[in-house]
């Protein structure tokens, strides 16, 4: 991680405050302005009455458009699993529009990847991105989704082409999920910090509210004593050493609490797959060829098939993994 990545002084200092309890009128840190990433979270402590209210609003429109929906997916008996933002803002935060995002990111099982979709086209949300079609065959892990000027992203992978991370999802991912409400789900606090963790490896420059993000999620971590799960699923990424290097800043930057057998555990396990965080961080149209790369049978005759298509009708091919949120 570059020296573009360390988080800044109000990060910094925002992060202090949310560790030590987010205490109204304790926020001792430089005021974050009017377009820093954490003027959101900062606002009441900063005197925007205004920038408060509308964090408010945005969330309140996000999750009461989604609502009719994740009540008919419960009432199909399909849970999906709220990710990043969509679950942090509820459940980590001091108050839901403290945590700023552009959409709601739910993860959902493949098996229900189908029938998920088909709730969402029934309940008059339309997708915004090309491709229904290679989303329910599984050769790529996202499709965006609006209604109302609100956008959704299912994912059934932490990668955009899981191809190109094979059998690499937590083996625990889908147990010991934390009820957030009626259809939605969170993962365990320990699969919820890696897939944070791997999101922001795979980004070429890093938003503040991600590192608030991480140092929220270590603390629930350690309140859940589950830092051994977490390293071992973080061991069998093969991203470990990538994984540490991220640990290491929100300690010893942060003061976030992380055990320092786990930095030296996943730091000793090495990095067997970094070159595909680094390809992933260049973009350039590399993870199609990754895609390419490690697809086989029907589904790299596909994926060919669909990208010939993309460069006929002018589309240029999607290269980024998860949303940018």
């Amino acid at each position: 991680m570059g020296k573009a990545a360390q988080p800044d002084a109000v990060t910094k200092a925002a992060c202090r405050w949310l560790l030590s309890g987010a205490i109204k009128g304790d926020y001792s840190g430089p005021d974050p302005g009017e377009s820093h990433g954490l003027t959101s979270l900062l606002a009441e402590e900063t005197g925007r009455t205004e920038i408060s209210l509308a964090g408010a609003a945005m969330w309140l429109r996000l999750e009461q458009t989604l609502k009719p929906v994740l009540q008919k997916l419960d009432a199909a008996g399909i849970t999906v699993w709220a990710v990043k933002g969509f679950d942090l803002a509820r459940t980590v935060y001091p108050f839901p529009g403290g945590r700023p995002m552009c959409d709601a990111d739910l993860f959902v099982k493949e098996e229900n990847r189908r029938r998920t979709l088909s709730i969402f086209f029934e309940n008059g949300w339309r997708k915004t991105s090309h491709g229904d079609g290679i989303f329910t065959s599984g050769l790529i892990s996202e499709i965006k989704m609006i209604k109302h000027g609100v956008m959704a992203e299912l994912h059934t992978h932490i990668f955009y082409f899981p191809a190109t991370f094979p059998g690499r999802l937590p083996a625990d991912l889908f147990l010991n999920a934390r009820p957030i409400g009626p259809g939605l789900s969170g993962f365990a606090w320990h699969n919820a910090l890696l897939l944070v963790i791997i999101h922001l490896l795979t980004n070429k420059t890093v938003r503040p509210v991600w590192w608030t993000d991480i140092c929220l999620l270590c603390l629930k971590v350690t309140e859940a004593q589950s830092w051994d799960k977490f390293t071992v699923n973080a061991f069998r990424t093969d991203l470990g050493a990538a994984v540490a290097t991220v640990l290491s800043e929100v300690r010893d930057e942060l003061s976030a609490p992380v055990p320092e057998d786990t930095i030296q555990s996943l730091k000793n396990c090495g990095d067997a797959r970094g070159t595909i965080l680094i390809k992933l961080r260049r973009g350039n149209k590399i993870p199609t060829i990754l895609n390419l790369r490690y697809l086989t049978g029907w589904k790299r005759i596909s994926w060919i098939a669909a990208l010939f298509q993309l460069v006929v009708s002018g589309i240029r091919p999607v290269t980024h993994h998860i949303s940018k949120e």
